[in-house]
């Protein structure tokens, strides 16, 4: 396929796929181009993190009885909201049959802790993950379980299958698990962007902080389908 082809395909997917499918939002096809806000601005550099955060590490004290008041952690899927909308809090969806899941839903105290070292920005700027530059945020607080008559279990349901799409198939490959939707009600923030040690932005600084959304798309080989309005965009 020539480029001339590949951009006459891009243009009229940008611009005719919102006509066809009402509320259309794209996976992967659109990628945040700008960089992280300055480091002066702690509340938003904070929601940026959380924005761009495709998973975190759930920090909670251990609960089982091989385990039980030893620290842990696991490695969770999350989202703010949708590609273009962020909300500043970070849902999870996840399985009553994960222990981890058992652990902090019983002791609630939990700390979820994001890096920019998953995103290609400390790539380019050849940041190891621990250099200060390659910012890191934990936001602490209460591990919430969200129910079907919860307002927010929507919201978690759209903010997550949206960003990551492979869990609509969850509930269908493995029904079994009784998946279920959860939060983090953030109590606290530490945030690590440059040296001279953490920054502490307040709760209400946090989620004032709006963060822009900027768009390139990216030419490559794919694949594109369309289903529940969102575009999932398979590349290969």
């Amino acid at each position: 396929m020539t480029s001339k082809m590949v951009l006459v395909q891009l243009i009229f997917l940008v611009i005719f796929t919102p006509q066809f499918y009402n509320n259309v939002e794209c996976i992967s096809f659109f990628h945040f181009t700008q960089d992280p806000p300055p480091v002066k601005d702690i509340a938003l550099m904070s929601r940026y993190i959380v924005h761009h955060s495709d998973w975190a590490t759930l920090s909670y004290m251990g609960n089982q009885s091989f385990m039980d008041g030893m620290p842990m952690g696991r490695v969770y899927s999350v989202s703010d909201g949708t590609i273009n909308n962020s909300y500043g809090i970070p849902y999870i969806m996840a399985s009553p049959m994960d222990l981890s899941f058992q652990d902090v839903v019983k002791t609630k105290n939990c700390s979820l802790v994001l890096s920019l070292a998953q995103s290609d920005y400390c790539n380019k700027k050849s940041y190891d993950p621990e250099d200060p530059r390659c910012a890191q945020l934990t936001l602490t607080g209460k591990f919430v379980k969200l129910d079907e008559t919860d307002p927010e279990w929507n919201v978690a349901k759209k903010a997550l299958w949206t960003r990551h799409p492979v869990m609509r198939k969850w509930n269908i490959l493995v029904p079994g698990h009784k998946w279920q939707f959860a939060k983090v009600n953030i109590e606290h923030i530490t945030l690590i962007d440059t040296f001279g040690g953490r920054k502490y932005p307040t709760i209400a600084e946090y989620f004032k902080a709006t963060p822009t959304f900027k768009f390139w798309a990216k030419l490559r080989h794919s694949i594109i389908t369309v289903k529940e309005n969102v575009i999932i965009d398979e590349e290969f």
